[in-house]
């Protein structure tokens, strides 16, 4: 069916038609969930409409997800909406080689180039067990940039058998003829690339791709296709029979390209080269061999007469690839020293997802290269690469802040680093209870070094080094206010450290509103887009910068720094000796997921050379508003699913405040009487604006930020308007203050102040203070003590107030009288934990969240000493209660019957680990040191 713009098939919206063919329709679609552009592919009528094809097609379709390579075009998914059956692919700009061909022969260097990335993209393939069956120049694109990508892999077969097509050769999409088909089986490409064995009905190998390569190769050098007939029959008694004209090779095409597509297109597979392997190291080798005199000489035997020594040679490593190539599917591969490289997909066990938080990437690899631990579930899981399933780590689990988080070897294998509970922690890889090694909240990418120190980032706090089994940490670079630092990791030598540097004054999300943007252009994309990666002597203080727009630079011991931008992992050659990068970025991984709010990226590679990463995106948390009533019957509020934060509804409960997160938080206005579909923003200060909270008019907005590098509390008219500072700390630049509501009496408030002491920077803490609004207006502490005391609301009546400590050792929720707590007098409230309490508006009941997940209630009896009924729960957990920032995620309707939450969207992220082995060898003929 055709499909007009407009059109919505589940979350995509079609915007025009950019082909037509025997595979499908293809449309170029928006994903309105992630704001990117795609390519959508109707699937035939005739195979949506067979259940067993269909579920065939599903099983290929998995399968095929699986590839991950640059030049490699990715498969999103699935989609079924309106009984409308489509593939979701990657959109990839740019002409296809056939608009190239269609002006004439390449240049030989341009064709070379192109040939290496599709030879590349076929043998990623060919390793997990995937053949193209349909390679063409249709199916392939060249970007402006050069970079090629090859589409369709492997949708010949998933799509097989399909209906008659055309009989035109040159464009033909997968045969599909009746009278072509033979009882061995159904013919599958297209005429002019098709190999002798799938004209003849047989099955396809990966030798049927190296036949298509060679027809590629040759289209590309001469601007013709070797086989071509008026229509499809004469075209495959071409390609059985014929031989195509090798005077239309010009005489600078080396003669190594030469023999290469005379290997390629030998008729009798036996004699064909095996695998691309063979083919890509000839076409990386060509250089060795000088171009041929004259047409003539293109034959075999005129390039062993004019070049022998180095045509014998390439012939010889050609013929000793390809026999390795079909060897190896046969018996064992010897022990030898250089091992071909090997792609292949890990992939979650069964209802597994990545547990992503903050700046730690969620997978790493062992020295060795020979395990993977990763965080899923909110656990650790340890998979040996020579075993089908992962097992978790016991003792290392928790919900929300309390998950694991950013695992890391030891340089030995035998412990694995991570983070958990505001603490730095090492476990054993052969299991028993984890040790404590350090108290960081906010680390930012770690490493393990050889002499056995931990070396991390720590964001606005610099980079620290502690010893693995603990002590006293050492502060061995700071850095600037309003910088950040993440990813550390010592050079050769150990006295020079390379890690990204944000500095977020002179990134745009800081200097440009949301009007300014570039339409489409998220906030949350902007500002570690715009970090660096430098070096620093620990010696001198003395800092370089070596590469701009990156984040999470890494060295690799082949002599190369491999860092990740906007999604993509590149590598530079590197003097490390010197501190200079040699030479320019080349893409070594594409759809590589990356945290755009810490500048986290998700990959990992092993001394050995293997190298890993997640494929897809990790979206920020999503999540829906609604009301829920006592009986738990949820009303959705009619808002885009957001990263919505604190939700605080209005005096007269027409209007919500609530912060938006991203790496620039700010708050906005949802005005519920347009049926909650209007959203404003009402702050757009480059700092955080956050905690808001409703002067009891419902005329201001009362909020916390660091405008300005100094903690305070700022008022802002809820219809707009400039804001007015209400109170600060300075010289505290890491601190932040967070409000409470403000009693109803419009004069107090009880802020929570989020601080580091000075004996434990890396520690955060909470103490109470309260703010008079006067006159005289001002600022005292109210309970300051060893613990941490936060989150304080007074009640309505103004005589209690009602916060959360941990002295127990857990956060539980106490009241006192709000004008005694400053000497410690209060009564516990909730057993087993709680957080973030909120009185009912008539004063006679108090709620709070339960750590676990669920809402809490007490009923309060009047009088003048502090009586309570116990406990019970009111509504389950299924909502986000709590914030790991520390602020309510809830508020209550006026009336007290219903509830304000934030309920989780569900998103599909990344299940996939991407495993190259022998990477390294790869890496050193991509990006050649210099």
């Amino acid at each position: 069916m055709a499909l007009t713009p407009g059109t919505r098939l589940g979350v995509y919206e079609v915007t025009a038609q950019i082909g037509v063919g025997g595979m499908g329709e293809v449309y170029r679609a928006t994903d309105t969930r992630l704001k990117r552009q795609v390519a959508i592919k109707i699937l035939p009528s005739s195979l949506a409409a067979d259940p067993d094809r269909l579920a065939r097609f599903q099983r290929e379709a998995e399968v095929l997800a699986s590839l991950n390579h640059p030049n490699i075009a990715a498969i999103y998914g699935l989609e079924d909406a309106d009984g409308v059956k489509a593939l979701v692919m990657e959109l990839v700009e740019g002409p296809t080689l056939a608009d190239r061909v269609a002006h004439g022969p390449i240049p030989v260097d341009e064709a070379l180039s192109i040939a290496k990335q599709i030879a590349e993209a076929v043998e990623a393939a060919h390793d997990q067990g995937i053949i193209h069956r349909d390679l063409k120049p249709a199916n392939v694109k060249v970007r402006e940039d050069g970079t090629v990508k090859v589409l369709d892999f492997g949708l010949a077969k998933a799509l097989e058998p399909v209906s008659a097509g055309s009989t035109d050769a040159t464009a033909s999409p997968t045969i599909t003829s009746p009278a072509m088909m033979t009882r061995v089986g159904v013919i599958l490409g297209t005429a002019a690339y098709m190999s002798p064995e799938q004209a003849k009905g047989r099955a396809a190998d990966r030798r049927s791709d190296v036949w298509a390569f060679g027809c590629v190769l040759y289209e590309m050098l001469t601007g013709k296709r070797p086989f071509e007939g008026e229509d499809v029959s004469d075209t495959l008694a071409a390609v059985l029979r014929g031989e195509p004209d090798w005077s239309g090779l010009a005489t600078n095409v080396p003669p190594a390209m030469v023999i290469l597509i005379k290997r390629c297109l030998q008729k009798d597979r036996r004699e064909r080269i095996g695998g691309m392997s063979a083919a890509r190291f000839v076409l990386f080798e060509t250089d060795l061999v000088g171009p041929a005199s004259r047409a003539s000489d293109a034959s075999i035997g005129g390039v062993f007469a004019r070049y022998p020594a180095a045509a014998a040679a390439v012939l010889f490593l050609a013929g000793a690839i390809a026999a390795a190539a079909i060897a190896r599917s046969v018996m064992q591969p010897p022990a030898v020293a250089s091992q071909p490289v090997a792609r292949f997909a890990v992939p979650l066990g069964p209802d597994q997802q990545f547990s992503v938080g903050g700046g730690f990437p969620v997978v790493a690899l062992s020295p060795t290269g020979t395990d993977i631990v990763y965080v899923a579930n909110n656990a650790l899981y340890l998979r040996p690469l020579d075993r089908l399933e992962a097992t978790s780590i016991r003792g290392i689990e928790g919900k929300g802040p309390d998950r694991p988080a950013g695992p890391f070897f030891s340089p030995d294998g035998q412990w694995i680093g991570f983070w958990q509970s505001g603490y730095l922690k090492k476990a054993s890889v052969t299991g028993g209870a984890p040790a404590v090694v350090y108290k960081a909240d906010f680390p930012f990418g770690a490493s393990w070094e050889e002499d056995d120190t931990i070396i991390f980032g720590a964001g606005a706090d610099g980079i620290w080094r502690v010893r693995s089994d603990g002590g006293q940490a050492e502060n061995l670079i700071k850095v600037d206010l309003g910088q950040y630092a993440r990813g550390p990791q010592l050079l050769p030598g150990g006295r020079t450290l390379v890690f990204t540097l944000l500095t977020s004054q002179s990134g745009p999300a800081e200097q440009a509103s949301q009007n300014e943007r570039a339409p489409g252009q998220r906030l949350d994309q902007l500002i570690w887009d715009d970090a660096q990666v430098v070096v620093q002597s620990l010696d001198t203080g003395e800092r370089r910068v070596l590469i701009e727009g990156a984040t999470d630079a890494r060295y690799a011991p082949s002599g190369h720094l491999v860092f990740a931008s906007r999604g993509s992992v590149f590598a530079v050659p590197f003097d490390a000796t010197n501190l200079a990068v040699t030479g320019g970025r080349v893409t070594v991984a594409e759809n590589v997921a990356h945290n755009t709010g810490t500048g986290a990226a998700h990959f990992t590679f092993s001394r050995t050379g293997s190298f890993a990463y997640v494929s897809g995106s990790f979206s920020r948390p999503s999540r829906g508003i609604a009301w829920v009533d006592r009986q738990g019957r949820e009303s959705p509020i009619n808002a885009p699913p957001r990263a919505y934060m604190y939700p605080r509804v209005s005096p007269d409960g027409t209007r919500l405040a609530v912060t938006i997160d991203g790496p620039q938080q700010d708050i906005w206005i949802l005005d519920l009487t347009t049926g909650g579909e209007r959203l404003t923003r009402l702050t757009s200060d480059p700092a955080d604006d956050r905690y808001n909270e409703w002067t009891p008019d419902g005329r201001h907005i009362v909020f916390g930020s660091r405008r300005g590098g100094t903690a305070g509390l700022w008022r802002q008219p809820a219809n707009g308007g400039a804001a007015e500072r209400l109170a600060q700390l300075p010289d505290r630049r890491n601190d932040f203050l967070l409000p409470s509501p403000i009693s109803l009496d419009g004069g107090r408030i009880v802020p929570t102040l989020v601080f580091r002491p000075e004996q434990d920077s890396l520690r955060e803490n909470f103490d109470l203070y309260l703010l008079t609004l006067g006159p005289p207006a001002g600022l005292a502490p109210l309970l300051q003590t060893s613990f941490s005391e936060r989150s304080a609301e007074i009640s309505p009546d103004g005589r209690w107030l009602a916060y959360q400590s941990n002295e127990s050792g857990q956060n539980e929720i106490y009241v006192g009288r709000a004008d005694m707590v400053k000497t410690g007098e209060r009564s516990p409230v909730s057993s087993g934990g709680g957080q973030h309490a909120v009185w009912a508006p008539n004063g006679r009941e108090l709620f709070y969240a339960k750590p676990s997940g669920g809402l809490m209630r007490v009923t309060v009896e009047s009088g003048s000493e502090w009586k309570a009924s116990k406990p019970t729960q009111l509504i389950d957990g299924s909502y986000n209660w709590t914030s790991g920032f520390g602020g309510r995620m809830y508020d209550v309707s006026r009336d007290g019957q219903r509830f304000l939450v934030l309920k989780p969207v569900e998103s599909a992220g990344p299940t996939t680990i991407v495993v190259v082995q022998n990477w390294l060898e790869e890496l050193k003929q991509r990006v050649p040191a210099r």
